[in-house]
């Protein structure tokens, strides 16, 4: 190659300062979101056990239109 065909280009860290903020926003994000959908299982996990011991059925009534059971396809 000659200097005219040359390309020259500065030299980029792969890490740098935007990069990593964005990768720690996006961390923290996501460990957010993880405990909020952990504790909503182990809420539904708690219920099942406790319903399950004290013999409790429970019968939804939904009379909304957005109930499954009433969509008719």
């Amino acid at each position: 190659m000659t200097f005219a065909t040359a390309h020259n280009y500065n030299e980029r860290y792969i890490f740098d300062l935007k990069t990593l903020v964005q990768a720690i926003r996006l961390i923290i994000i996501n460990l957010i979101l993880a405990l909020i959908f952990l504790f909503l299982t182990l809420e539904e996990i708690e219920w099942a056990i406790f319903s399950h011991r004290k013999n409790i059925s429970y019968k939804i009534i939904d009379k909304t239109a957005w109930n499954i059971k009433t969509l008719n396809f």
